[in-house]
């Protein structure tokens, strides 16, 4: 299972309407970005949310920094981390990434983030689209009808 970490904070930051909506009211950006996220990761995948401050919110996969800053709690997830390859750091903040990357994490921008998980999927993403080809269709029809071939004269003689 790949856990991933997410400098909260940072991507609200990085996303618009999150952002008009952190400067309203914080917690409700808080909690629109964890249920956006939530929805949007495969089954395979943990993510943790780790915001600067104090919270409200009471969700095993969020944690409020407190008296520290969400920097210093992400370092230590990331140093703490039994198997490296497994972790993902979602991050613009370039302390983190780099000792994400010295340590052997996958790193990803806050945008690049965002943007992969909002990116609209359509129905053949993945599939061999000429597999819905029909192959028993001719090409040509067999003959012209009579009004079909007046009309080819009208236009062509």
């Amino acid at each position: 299972m790949k856990t991933i970490i997410i400098d909260s904070n940072n991507l609200i930051h990085k996303v618009l309407y999150l952002k008009n909506l952190f400067m309203k009211d914080k917690e409700s950006a808080q909690i629109s970005l964890a249920e956006t996220v939530k929805v949007r990761l495969s089954r395979n995948e943990k993510v943790i949310f780790v915001f600067d401050g104090f919270g409200k919110t009471e969700r095993k996969d969020v944690i409020f920094s407190k008296e520290l800053t969400a920097d210093e709690i992400i370092r230590k997830k990331i140093e703490n981390f039994s198997d490296h390859r497994k972790l993902k750091v979602v991050s613009s903040d370039t302390g983190i990434t780099k000792l994400a990357k010295v340590c052997g994490c996958e790193v990803q921008s806050s945008e690049s983030f965002w943007d992969e998980i909002n990116k609209v999927r359509s129905e053949t993403d993945g599939k061999n689209i000429n597999q819905f080809y029909i192959y028993d269709k001719p090409e040509k029809p067999d003959r012209l009808s009579k009004k079909e071939l007046e009309e080819f004269k009208k236009y062509f003689s």
